[in-house]
Parts: structure tokens; sequence; C-alpha cells
């Protein structure tokens, strides 16, 4: 699961280098950011700051929630049928 976290610590220290980006997954934004991370990166760091968490994980982290929600419900329905 992806820290917001290191994401803002990355971008706000390593956002000249596109760090955060890179952390994230996003490949493509971070070899742009590159170009751009002087300016990008103390943004993005304020930007996840002021957000809530709620938001930063409904973006970065949504296909790992849904897959620990996955597993939840089947050890549910496991506990169920072996009751």
């Amino acid at each position: 699961m992806k820290s917001k976290k290191t994401a803002i610590l990355l971008a706000f220290f390593g956002g000249i280098c596109g760090a955060h980006r890179f952390y994230l997954g996003q490949t493509g934004k971070g070899i742009m950011n590159l170009g751009f991370g002087l300016i990008l990166g103390p943004c993005f760091a304020l930007y996840w700051l002021l957000s809530s968490n709620e938001s930063f994980d409904n973006k970065y982290n949504q296909q790992r929630i849904q897959r620990e929600q996955m597993n939840t419900q089947k050890e549910m329905l496991e506990a169920l049928k072996n009751k």
C-alpha cells in the first residue's frame, strides 16, 4: 500500500527528479517531472498535505484496497462454510 506521508516527503525532497511519481507507479509522469520538478514537486507535496487520506487512497491505493476487501470476503465465506 502506498503511503501518503512517503509521497509527501518524496515530492518535497525529491520532487526535482520526480521521485514521488516513480514511487506512485507513474513512470511517464516521473520522467516528465524530471524537467519540471523544481516547481511541481513542492506543489504536489502541498496538495497531498492538504488533501484527505481518503482521496489519496482512492487515487493511488484503489487496487490494493479492492484486493484486501476481496480477501476479507473470502475469509468470511470460508468461516461461514466451516460453521
